[in-house]
């Protein structure tokens, strides 16, 4: 018995993978070229490291610097929900998984300590995606950063270029998660579903 349930939910959770990925491709499909965007010669996480790096910034400052870099390379999508945070950097477009990750990795060669988090509710102002306005107040699951200096922790977000450490675009209304590793399949289908649904209603409105 236990080895059906088993088996039935493997099967289940396979067919929900594939069903997401087929519902995807009318995104996928819609993706613009050139797949590479330059921003004042940045086009790779690398190239925003060293862009960084010749500021001579530090601290909070670096922070800051980093995080309004990411927040104007990147302009929030849902087409490309299965990239890479590195390949959907290098796309100029991304949603905020995507947007989080990249930005720890930016961090993370800069040295500097950052942790994703999540929450699954949270409200935001209204904002374009691919060219569609979504409506103020929309609540949806959110990634961001949080960053320690020192003995100071900020959150931190590049999903806009007013967002400044300790100062984000979205308010939570769940209890704020962990965001660990082993969570990146289940984080990944969720968003895609997540996206998928957004896309629906944005459409319709």
């Amino acid at each position: 018995m236990a080895r059906k349930l088993v088996l039935a939910f493997t099967g289940l959770g396979a067919a929900s993978a594939v069903a997401t990925c087929l519902l995807t491709i009318p995104l996928l499909g819609r993706l613009p070229k050139p797949n590479r965007v330059s921003m004042d010669g940045i086009t790779t996480i690398d190239d925003a490291v060293e862009a960084c790096r010749r500021t001579q910034l530090h601290g909070w400052d670096l922070v800051a610097y980093a995080q309004n870099l990411a927040a104007r390379k990147f302009t929030y999508s849902r087409l490309n929900t299965w990239d890479t945070p590195s390949r959907a950097f290098e796309r100029g477009m991304g949603y905020c998984e995507h947007q989080a990750l990249a930005l720890k990795h930016i961090y993370d060669q800069l040295g500097i300590q950052a942790e994703p988090v999540f929450a699954l509710r949270c409200t935001f102002l209204a904002a374009q995606a691919d060219g569609t306005l979504s409506p103020a107040e929309g609540v949806s699951g959110h990634a961001w950063l949080r960053v320690r200096i020192g003995e100071e922790e900020l959150d931190v977000c590049s999903g806009s270029v007013n967002n400044q450490p300790g100062v984000t675009h979205f308010e939570t209304l769940s209890t704020v998660h962990t965001w660990q590793p082993w969570l990146r399949p289940f984080t990944h289908l969720g968003s895609s579903i997540e996206n998928i649904r957004r896309e629906m209603l944005a459409r319709r409105g």
